[in-house]
């Protein structure tokens, strides 16, 4: 967020995908996961407040290796790059009141370049099968850059990743990587502005209760790789539902306590450890 946050003039992303993790061949989010906020809400204000432009590349949707079912590998969790630029767009609608909708549409065809991963301006191999992203790689300002295993969607998972703060080494990484890629994948034809304006009252949330009535927001939080910290994805406090939010449930701590782990599940009783998605 830092990273994002210091940007002035240009983020370049190479992501997996932005949104997050669907039951296979639907636009529904998985049970508790929802899109992350705090990013979306960083990018936002970097196009709306300075005026930052956004290369972005992701995965095709839904692309999956050869000989293996969705439920086993999927380099693309099915979003389109609307729904990732809609998604941007409704943050700075919600951090900033009345904001003009001419300027909306500006800042989408002029700040926010989103594309699917290409090879040759090509979204398939020759057997047919869409070409998929594991990348989480980032750009900023094309002085320094992040890669590692860290996912900007929501994923349980231990994650590692390195900060490359030089300008000459970011240099050589946008010459060998990141420029052929964008030239490569870039069309200008993934994301058309009155689609992304249309949905932009599209719900992508997921806003089920799992196991037992624990409200998603506070499932999907408790399962953040950093322990469940607020200052790694943030949530709508103006949530819908006026009764105040239950307590995290315990079982997804899985027993261990890091040094963000909040006390409200210090002396929680010890309860069966559920895998993680």
């Amino acid at each position: 967020l830092a990273m994002i946050n210091s940007s002035q003039t240009i983020i370049r992303l190479v992501l997996q995908d932005l949104g997050p993790v669907c039951v296979p061949g639907t636009k529904k989010a998985l049970p508790s996961l929802i899109w992350p906020k705090a990013y979306l809400a960083a990018i936002g204000e970097a196009i709306y407040m300075r005026g930052v432009d956004i290369e972005m590349v992701v995965s095709n949707p839904n692309s999956i290796p050869g000989g293996l079912k969705g439920t086993e590998a999927n380099y693309g969790n099915g979003w389109s790059c609307v729904d990732v630029a809609a998604e941007i767009i409704k943050a700075i609608q919600k951090n900033h009141d009345n904001v003009d909708d001419a300027r909306l549409r500006a800042m989408v065809v002029d700040n926010l370049r989103i594309c699917f991963i290409r090879h040759s301006k090509s979204s398939a191999y020759e057997d047919g099968k869409t070409i998929g992203l594991h990348s989480k790689h980032f750009i900023v300002d094309d002085r320094c850059c992040y890669i590692g295993s860290q996912n900007l969607y929501m994923c349980d998972l231990a994650e590692w990743g390195i900060v490359v703060d030089h300008e000459g080494e970011v240099k050589k990484i946008m010459k060998d990587y990141f420029v052929p890629l964008w030239k490569s994948s870039y069309t200008g034809l993934d994301v058309d502005v009155q689609q992304v304006m249309d949905g932009l009252n599209v719900d992508r949330d997921d806003r089920q209760t799992f196991l037992g009535g624990f409200q998603s927001i506070d499932v999907a939080q408790a399962m953040m790789p950093h322990g469940g910290g607020d200052e790694f994805y943030d949530y709508d406090d103006t949530s819908d539902e006026d009764e105040a939010r239950p307590p995290r449930p315990s079982f997804f701590w899985k027993e261990r306590r890091s040094a963000t782990a909040k006390t409200d599940v210090k002396d929680s009783p010890k309860e069966p450890v559920l895998n993680s998605m």
